[in-house]
């Protein structure tokens, strides 16, 4: 390559950004390019030609006693070095501040030969913007660290190798310690799904996944085991970081440990289903009391005062819609004899023989109850007087073919039945039970074991009977 004249190596100079002087052994400035003498204007004041001839190794001593920073002084040794033919070159940065602003160079010292001789260059590159862009982000870095020790959840930062370049105190906190594996290592971290209890294997973590494929994983419900044994149960999500290009670059991962919350959650379920059961049996408790307010305790059937309730139900129904209703009273024929002869414990079973007995005749809509003592009734929707009766005679010669063994012998049961039908004069359900009684103690006069419909006559005769007797 051919050399080129001197005026074209200083346009070449002065093109350039950097301040650019060049010493001779001595340390003598012999040249500055134009960018030099710009700075010197600026600072020194001293004109174009500034520092040409003086000796800039003497500068730097004035600078390093006047400034006293360690950055001078350290270029001085350097460039003491370099012209001592020590070293070849030398590079250092350092402030160079204004009133107005804050600055900072690269200092590079080269040593070089010219036509013979040794000389050395001097180059002074402004590096402030970078600097400040370098303190910028340095701060930002610090902000960040700040806040991520700050959040209550861990945050891990992933390069996209899969290592854990980075996490915060609360990550390190959560699994009580820290543990940097590749991917293809993340069986040693143990974990489960919390749904199915199931052991999640080395690619189906969250980080693997978003490193892997780019998958976004949000607050997935997981058991660990943390490095000192213990077992907590965390919200984990990964989140992938992609270059410009779109290429992985990483993944953040956050953990927030829901173990206090899962566990209140668990005692409150808990706590739940012990109410709901204490307030099933309640209600079951109610029920039985309930069904024990409404049920005779011997026969399982309506109590006298819960036939009533269902009575009035049905003789109000009955009375709107004109539809006919009959009572019937059913009685036991001579039950004190059998308690006498027999003993209580057999009438109380000739009491549950008779109801097993009429059971089978009735509809889903009758109203088959103890009234008291040997007595029963029932209530029948829908049926005349005459319906009625029939419905007794078969009930009464199916109970009068029985008989009921016992250690003293065989017990004969027989009973005698009033029914009534309900007028339209009538306005309570006890005025038609009133007349089935009184046609019950007609049957009674009339022998007993038979079953009469309720007249005035053969009630004022049973009636009279009664006084008579």
């Amino acid at each position: 390559m051919r050399s080129q004249p001197p005026e074209f190596a200083n346009v070449v100079l002065d093109s350039l950004t950097a301040h650019i002087a060049v010493l001779d052994a001595e340390g003598v400035i012999i040249d500055v390019n134009e960018p030099w003498r710009r700075f010197a204007e600026q600072n020194q004041g001293e004109g174009r030609g500034a520092y040409v001839g003086q000796n800039y190794l003497g500068v730097c001593e004035r600078a390093a006693r006047c400034g006293g920073e360690e950055t001078a002084r350290d270029l001085l040794e350097g460039l003491r070095a370099v012209l001592r033919g020590e070293r070849d070159s030398y590079l250092v940065e350092y402030p160079c501040n204004s009133p107005d602003e804050e600055r900072w160079y690269i200092a590079r010292v080269t040593r070089c030969q010219q036509r013979g001789e040794s000389r050395v260059v001097v180059a002074h590159e402004d590096i402030t913007a970078r600097k400040k862009a370098e303190a910028a982000l340095s701060r930002t870095e610090q902000a960040l660290r700040k806040i991520l020790d700050a959040l209550p959840v861990g945050v891990w930062l992933m390069d996209r190798s899969g290592q854990i370049v980075q996490g915060n105190a609360a990550g390190q906190k959560i699994w009580a310690g820290a543990r940097y594996v590749p991917p293809e290592q993340f069986g040693e971290y143990r974990g489960w799904w919390l749904d199915s209890g199931k052991p999640i294997a080395a690619d189906e973590w969250a980080a693997s996944r978003a490193i892997q494929r780019g998958e976004t994983s949000i607050d997935e419900e997981i058991a660990i085991e943390c490095f000192d044994g213990s077992r907590k149960i965390i919200l984990n999500s990964a989140i992938p970081l992609h270059e410009d290009d779109g290429r992985l670059s990483g993944a953040i991962i956050v953990n927030q440990d829901i173990s206090a919350r899962h566990q209140a959650d668990e005692e409150l379920r808990r706590a739940k289903l012990d109410l709901e059961l204490a307030n099933r049996n309640l209600q079951l408790a109610l029920s039985r009391e309930q069904d024990a307010a409404r049920t005779d305790e011997l026969t399982g059937l309506c109590n006298r005062r819960h036939f009533f309730d269902l009575a009035n139900q049905l003789f109000e129904v009955a009375r709107r819609y004109r539809q006919p209703l009959s009572a019937v009273m059913l009685d036991l024929d001579h039950f004190k004899r059998i308690n006498d002869r027999f003993g209580h414990q057999t009438g109380d079973e000739v009491l549950r023989l008779l109801t097993r007995m009429v059971a089978p005749h009735l509809r889903a809509a009758d109203v088959f109850a103890r009234y008291g003592g040997e007595e029963f009734v029932l209530l029948l929707p829908d049926t005349d007087a005459q319906y009625a009766r029939g419905l007794v005679e078969r009930i009464r010669l199916a109970v009068a073919g029985q008989r009921l063994e016992t250690g003293r012998g065989a017990v004969a049961i027989t009973l005698s039945a009033g029914i009534a039908a309900m007028s339209e004069d009538d306005e309570r359900i006890d005025l038609v039970i009133r007349r089935a009684d009184q046609a019950l103690y007609a049957a009674k006069a009339a022998g007993r074991n038979c079953a009469l419909i309720f007249s005035p006559a053969a009630a004022s005769s049973a009636a009279q009977n009664t006084l008579a007797t």
